[in-house]
């Protein structure tokens, strides 16, 4: 990908992250809204599996494009994984109650107000940038 381009994708929100609204440095990942996935292989040793390799193709390259990348920061990225944004909102919404069932440290910092948890609809930063700027154009 060409520098302008990666600097388009960057500033596409006002510099922020189009999940979380962070602000994005240089070092920003260019998220597949509508994934591509890399395909891999598995690498044996003769005896074992050892790891694994991309192969370099792509599953759905017609989603490799500019048109379909939003600026991220790794740990949104990484956790959307090659959800669609539905999806990934869904999942999101999920998190409090699986912190609850897994983590005793969660549990005990709920118990003594140290955690608390608001509900509310998740709405991405993308979302909140595009209804601003909508009503700046009225």
């Amino acid at each position: 990908m060409k520098k302008q381009d990666r600097e388009k994708i960057r500033i596409m929100f006002g510099g922020r992250c189009a999940y979380c609204g962070c602000i994005l440095g240089k070092s920003f990942h260019a998220d597949h809204v509508k994934a591509v996935i890399r395909q891999s292989e598995w690498v044996h040793n003769g005896r074992m599996i050892i790891g694994s390799r991309a192969t370099g193709v792509l599953d759905h390259p017609e989603n490799d494009t500019i048109d379909n990348m939003f600026p991220s920061c790794a740990p949104c990225n990484l956790a959307k994984m090659d959800m669609d944004v539905d999806l990934f909102r869904s999942e999101l919404e999920k998190q409090v109650e699986r912190a609850r069932k897994t983590s005793r440290n969660f549990r005990f910092a709920e118990k003594y107000g140290l955690v608390q948890i608001i509900e509310k609809p998740i709405i991405f930063w993308f979302e909140q940038f595009r209804l601003e700027e909508s009503k700046e154009l009225e």
